[in-house]
């Protein structure tokens, strides 16, 4: 059972994870958090990049966003799987101490951050 969010860290970020089929459903989504809240909106991936197993678009937000944005985005996500981590500065951790999900947890690729 994939781990719910937790406010713990001083910033996050969520990835939402996507594929061919539901790229428009996840623009939209990306979309409309950036206009509803102080996130960052990064760049719509159609391709596997760094630890993700899937096409993602990054948000990246502080605490204070929070306890707004992830009940949102859980309630918005319309069965797109979101993963969500502490951004601490410690990629390793990150991605498996400080990770939580919305949907399906979906096997990252570590490797990259192992030293």
């Amino acid at each position: 059972m994939p781990r719910r969010p937790v406010n713990i860290h001083p910033a996050y970020h969520a990835h939402v994870y996507f594929d061919a089929a539901t790229v428009s459903k996840a623009r939209t989504l990306v979309a409309e958090a950036g206009r509803l809240f102080d996130v960052q909106v990064g760049r719509v991936h159609e391709k596997e990049v760094g630890p993700h197993p899937r096409w993602s678009c990054q948000l990246a937000f502080g605490a204070t966003e929070f306890d707004k944005v992830i009940p949102w985005l859980d309630a918005h996500r319309d069965g797109l799987d979101v993963f969500v981590h502490g951004d601490t500065g410690d990629d390793l951790a990150d991605h498996t101490d400080h990770a939580y999900w919305l949907g399906n947890e979906w096997p990252l690729k570590l490797e990259m951050f192992r030293r």
